[in-house]
């Protein structure tokens, strides 16, 4: 384990005996969310370096936070998250629904993020503040989703 600059955890690999995915393609990572008047930015570019690691999130257009990252390294929070907290199947079936050729996306509550929590929602509702959008591009999608999360 390795603690980001704000103490949260931050997973590695080998570490917690994690399966890396037999990909041999380039897993692509964006990460948005909008910064709201009543939000100071660092917590919302904070609340997503918490779950996405290699990820550095920066402002962007004034009011929206963007950040991107490439490989499964950057995924490994969310991999064992998932599974601690029984969300494969909301994530899984977000994952198939909001495909569109070799990328899908799927949201995270806001607030859980800055706690380091990857909470999935199904509805930008779900999250008072506005929803962390993670969009997932990879050329062998199919295979990344088994990986992510497995049809139990």
């Amino acid at each position: 384990m390795i603690l980001s600059k704000n103490g949260l955890r931050k997973y590695i690999w080998s570490e917690k005996g994690l399966r890396k995915p037999n990909i041999t393609s380039q897993i692509d990572l964006k990460v948005e969310a909008a910064v709201n008047p009543s939000e100071h930015t660092q917590k919302v570019i904070d609340a997503i370096a918490n779950l996405f690691a290699r990820c550095s999130p920066e402002l962007s257009h004034r009011s929206r936070v963007m950040g991107r990252a490439v490989g499964s390294d950057s995924l490994a929070i969310l991999y064992e998250q998932v599974r601690s907290r029984s969300a494969m199947g909301v994530l899984r079936r977000m994952l198939l629904d909001n495909r569109a050729g070799d990328s899908t996306w799927f949201l995270l509550n806001k607030q859980a993020a800055t706690s380091g929590i990857a909470a999935v929602i199904e509805d930008e509702q779900e999250s008072p503040l506005g929803p962390i959008r993670v969009t997932i591009s990879c050329e062998e999608l199919d295979v990344l989703i088994d990986w992510l999360v497995p049809e139990l």
